[in-house]
């Protein structure tokens, strides 16, 4: 509630926020630009400048432990568009670096309820001569695909980036590692 006023009145948020990769606590002061739903795991985000960098930042308001409404305004920047910002979002990681072409490849089995839902606004479907599909998107972050990818199981082949596809391999040599033992 706090963190929706903050936003509404466009006022600056000493934040606790703990770290998802550490689990150490950060204070710092942000500024909210934006507050994104996200379908995926019925979570909510938080963008917005940290001071003192002014990086922009996205963080997951369920691990926010602590607001405080700060009497210091901020103006957002005209340049500043939500939507274009995570248009090549596959839900709400955003990156510093350019987004990626991801190309995978869908077995016969499962081609058909791939092609009928809209996965991401910049996919593109290509029907095969076996009956799979190649599917085809530009994305910020692969790394954020991996649990959808994960859930086709053995009728996904990750085509491209390679390093998307050295993911999947590495865990799969940790988990028969963890079950050969």
């Amino acid at each position: 509630e706090t963190l929706a006023r903050a936003w509404a009145e466009s006022r600056k948020v000493r934040i606790l926020h703990r770290s998802m990769r550490t689990n150490a606590l950060a204070e710092f002061i942000l500024k909210p630009y934006f507050i994104e739903p996200n379908a995926i795991g019925q979570s909510t985000y938080v963008i917005g400048p940290r001071e003192p960098d002014d990086a922009l930042r996205t963080l997951k308001i369920e691990r926010i432990e602590n607001v405080e409404l700060l009497d210091e305004h901020y103006d957002i920047p005209e340049e500043f568009d939500a939507t274009s910002l995570l248009a090549s979002a596959w839900g709400i990681w955003l990156s510093d670096h350019d987004p990626v072409e991801i190309q995978l490849r869908f077995s016969p089995k499962v081609a058909r309820r791939v092609s009928e839902t809209r996965w991401h606004t910049s996919e593109r479907i290509e029907e095969l001569e076996d009956g799979g599909l190649l599917w085809t998107a530009t994305v910020a972050e692969p790394r954020e695909m991996l649990p959808w990818i994960r859930g086709w199981g053995a009728e996904v082949e990750v085509l491209s980036p390679p390093e998307l596809r050295d993911m999947l391999l590495d865990e799969l040599r940790r988990l028969n590692q963890l079950y050969s033992l």
